[in-house]
């Protein structure tokens, strides 16, 4: 064997046998002991797991690798690691072998006993794990650690995994995990184990490994246990510590900085940071970079007082300006004290550093609000005053002395200071010292009072109890001289409920005692409503100033003519209300109008001008049961419009019926709004049949409405209401919309009627947008506009407008057929038919009822019928009821009928069941 090759002395093991192998792994010099090893199948056998060791060590030279081997020798321990010259080259390998035995071999028995012989005194617990067999052995300090003796706890690492708190166990897995796959030699893990008392330790586990088996992966892992629980509770008591100086800091804006002598550097707290709006990342400036922080003279003064400080040991206290990062500018107090060694040394600066900002601009607030409540008590008139309860006396200030028309200066007597103020006011007083029981009790009073000199002033008082050893002793407050404030809100007060121009209560004043007296009569009462006839000629041609006089004469001779128990108000411009109380009958309410129009109809001058006006009146009765106001005003108001048609200068009573129509439609109307949202509309259906073979042609949708609160009302009602407020569009719209799905439905039933009519209103015409939403419409529901026909009235034809005409253009080239509805009720020029494509006529039911019975308007029907046909038209029969009707239509040459003989109105289910029976 070559002499350079050696094998370090603390790796021989004197009970094995050596192998010295070269580098290619041949034998090269043995023990004594080593010789059985040499035989060809021993070697054959140990070959396989030595080249895999050795390709293990030349990648990393320092492990040892460790290995059993079954073998014709028996079973052996066996383990491999490099060998090196003295100049540290590789030189070849040293293979140990020993005899395995159940206990382990020897050289593990020795080794064993030293081990628990060295860790017997130690503070720290041993481990040592066999990764393969997956045993841990554990010293007597690991276990009495977690309060565990010897044998009660088994040698599997499941064992000790189970003692590890749940939230550390994921951790201290993916650390063995990297240590087993050979991607880190050793490990440091921090986590809690738990004690047999079911207490938590905190404990420090370093592991590493220290024998490797020859694929690579680990085989024998050693390291210590040491218990941290102290140190970690130590820990968050000092975390929360700092947490609580950091938020205290935080909250006071303190910031703590400190200042090296011997290196200058300088430290500061997170506080000192967000007080100056930089970032703690680059560090704390040094003394020279706050140059840049500071205004000229705040720096200066800073320099000049550290200076002290460091040199003379006076203390630094002072008031700074900084400029922050973010450019705001902030006032801050500075304070510091110097740290000195043993010697007397200077080793460095300590201080704090609070921002004042907020504070400095409170101060100033509160400077500036004092002055401001100094100037303006002095301008409001403003004065104190101080009521001593033993001797009776009253002491004012300057102020409240002029307020009270007083000399300055003189304490006047409580029974003098109240005769001064009227009755309602003294029983204030009174009452209000009285209530006084426990300090710091106030009292807040207004009253009046008449000075001396005769002016009559309004204060305001406002005082607070004070007492002294134990009882009350005093009264002091503020009183304020509020006289011209009242007399604002009477002058308010009288604009918001009368008429600055006639003196008259407004609308709303004469609302609300209306309504007072309405509720409180027990007779009949009368609303007059009154307006003016030729003023506003007046107003135009003489102006508003002449204007104003006139309706200041008129509200004049009002007054005169409505007895005392009347109210009278100014209604708005040129109309005036009165509400008479008391009558027991018309002719009373009569002849007040009467008088009225008399009184308002006499000349009279004004701005030198010779006028004449008169008055239309409406009247409104309301029996003793009382009636309600908004009534009332309505029907005297429809009243006065009728007494202005009448010729003006006269009254008229109300209708009771039109009153009624105007009221039923405005309920309508009101109703209407929503209604499609609410879903109270719905469609009925009726067919039309021809009358020469019965056959169903087509199937008119006709809408109903059923609104809530029990309104009963049909669409020869509402659908006008509607087209004059507008509600008429987007109803039409859903009716197609609904009429179309419902005739795709019966379309896919394979029910056979033809064509489907929906009606249309002028209204509808007359939007740009109408022909395009129809075609939309049918798009969206699957119906073909061939078989959509549209029944339009006479009259919306006569809308002649390009809109019109462009929009039954597109109409009729998408198929969609138009006919006319109650043709021969409307206008007499027919050339409409000859512009607009129109196929179907439709007789109105008012001539189909009157055919039989009237031979003029069986002739007319007639020439209808002979009027279609000469334009290529079909014609409709509406509102045939029997079959003497239907007979007649027949024989004039009629095509189609629709009616009751027929078929009612049908819901769609009702419909539906009809077409089916007729196949």
């Amino acid at each position: 064997m070559d002499s350079r090759l050696v094998a370090s002395p603390e790796r021989r093991l004197p009970e094995q046998a050596l192998v010295a192998l070269d580098l290619c792994g041949r034998p090269a010099l043995a023990s004594p002991h080593a010789q059985p090893l040499l035989l060809p199948e021993v070697m054959a056998e140990l070959r396989p797991a030595i080249g895999a060791a050795m390709a293990q060590l030349r990648a990393h030279p320092e492990r040892i690798v460790h290995w059993k081997q079954p073998s014709a020798l028996g079973p052996l321990e066996c383990r491999l690691l490099g060998a090196r010259d003295d100049a540290g080259q590789p030189r070849g390998f040293l293979l140990s072998v020993a005899p395995a035995t159940a206990g382990g071999s020897t050289r593990d028995a020795v080794v064993h006993g030293r081990w628990d012989e060295a860790v017997e005194h130690l503070e720290d617990g041993l481990w040592d794990w066999d990764a393969e067999s997956g045993c841990v052995r554990r010293s007597p300090r690991w276990l009495s650690m977690l309060g565990y003796g010897e044998g009660e706890l088994g040698p599997a690492l499941d064992e000790v995994f189970a003692l590890i708190h749940p939230d550390d166990r994921a951790g201290l897995r993916i650390q063995l995990d990297r240590l087993l796959a050979g991607g880190v030699t050793h490990y440091v893990s921090e986590h809690r184990l738990r004690h047999r008392d079911g207490s938590w330790r905190w404990i420090l586990d370093r592991g590493k490994v220290v024998a490797w088996r020859p694929d690579g992966r680990p085989q024998r892992v050693v390291g210590t246990q040491t218990d941290i629980t102290a140190y970690k509770a130590l820990q968050e008591r000092l975390s929360e510590s700092e947490l609580l100086l950091k938020e205290a800091q935080r909250v006071a804006q303190v910031g703590s900085w400190a200042w090296e002598a011997d290196s200058g550097r300088v430290w500061w707290s997170e506080e000192m940071f967000r007080i100056a709006a930089l970032p703690p990342e680059h560090g704390a400036p040094t003394l020279e970079q706050q140059r840049a922080l500071y205004p000229a003279e705040s720096y200066a003064r800073l320099r000049e007082a550290l200076g002290r400080l460091l040199h003379r040991g006076e203390p630094c206290d002072l008031e700074l300006d900084l400029h922050r990062g973010d450019g705001e500018l902030r006032q801050l107090v500075v304070r510091a004290e110097r740290l000195c060694d043993a010697g007397g040394r200077v080793v460095r600066l300590l201080g704090v550093v609070q921002d004042v900002t907020e504070q400095r601009r409170a101060h100033e607030a509160m400077r500036w609000q004092s002055e401001l409540l100094n100037r303006i008590s002095a301008m409001g008139r403003i004065g104190g005053f101080e009521f001593d309860l033993d001797s009776g006396l009253v002491h004012f200030t300057d102020q409240a002395c002029r307020i009270h028309g007083l000399p300055a200066g003189e304490a006047i007597a409580l029974e003098q200071l109240r005769a001064l103020y009227d009755p309602n006011t003294r029983e204030a007083i009174d009452g209000a010292i009285r209530a006084f029981r426990e300090p710091g009790q106030s009292i807040e009073l207004s009253g009046a009072l008449t000075t001396p000199d005769g002016r009559r002033v309004w204060v305001q008082v406002v005082g607070e109890l004070e007492h002294r050893d134990g009882r009350p002793r005093r009264i002091t407050g503020l009183i304020r001289d509020i006289t011209v404030e009242r007399e604002a809100d009477e002058r308010i007060r009288r604009l918001a409920h009368y008429d600055s121009l006639t003196g008259l209560p407004t609308r709303a004043a004469f609302r609300q005692q209306a309504l007072e007296a309405v509720a409180a009569s027990e007779d009949g009462l009368a609303l007059l409503f009154i307006d003016l006839d030729r003023f506003k000629l007046v107003n135009e041609a003489m102006g508003h100033l002449v204007g104003d006089e006139l309706l200041q004469a008129m509200a004049e001779r009002l007054r005169g003519c409505v007895p005392g128990s009347g109210m009278i108000g100014r209604h708005g411009g040129d109309e005036f209300l009165v509400l008479l109380r008391g009558i027991q009958q018309p002719d009373d309410a009569a002849a007040v109008a009467q008088r009225i129009i008399d009184a308002l109809s006499q000349p009279l001058t004004v701005a030198g001008h010779e006028l004449q006006v008169g008055c239309s009146v409406g009247i409104a009765l309301s029996g003793p049961r009382g009636a309600d106001l908004d009534e009332l005003l309505r029907a005297a108001d429809a009243a006065m419009s009728r007494a202005k048609d009448a010729g003006r200068n006269t009254y008229q009573f109300h209708d009771v019926a039109q009153f009624e129509r105007v009221q039923r439609r405005i309920r309508i109307e009101r109703q209407l709004r929503g209604a499609l949202e609410r879903g109270e509309f719905s469609l009925a259906y009726q067919p039309a049949v021809s009358l020469r073979d019965g056959r169903v042609l087509g199937i008119e949708a006709l809408l109903r409405w059923r609104p809530a609160g029990g309104l009963r009302c049909g669409p020869d009602e509402f659908v006008p209401i509607a087209e004059e407020t507008g509600e008429i569009v987007r109803i039409g719209d859903w009716v197609l919309a609904e009429a179309c799905r419902q005739a795709r439905a019966w379309d896919r039933a394979g029910l056979r009627f033809g064509h489907l009519a929906v009606n249309a209103s002028a209204v509808q015409m007359r939007d740009p947008q109408f022909a395009a939403r129809v075609i939309a419409l049918c798009a969206e529901a699957g119906w073909p506009t061939e078989r959509l026909e549209l029944e339009i009235t006479e009259s919306s034809m006569m809308i002649d407008s390009e809109a019109l005409r462009s929009g039954l253009a597109l109409l009729e080239s998408h198929g969609v057929r138009l006919a006319v509805d109650d043709f021969g009720t409307g206008f007499s020029n027919l050339q409409y038919l000859h512009r607009f494509p129109v196929s179907h006529l439709k007789i109105d039911r008012a001539f189909t009822w009157s055919m039989l019975e009237d031979p003029a308007v069986a002739e007319l029907t007639q020439a209808i019928v002979t009027l279609g046909h000469a334009l290529g038209l079909r014609v409709v029969g509406e509102g045939v009821e029997t079959e003497a009707m239907a007979e007649l239509l027949r024989g004039q040459g009629c095509d189609e009928a629709q009616g009751y003989l027929y078929a009612r109105p049908l819901s769609a289910d009702a419909l539906t069941a009809w077409l089916r029976e007729r196949g």
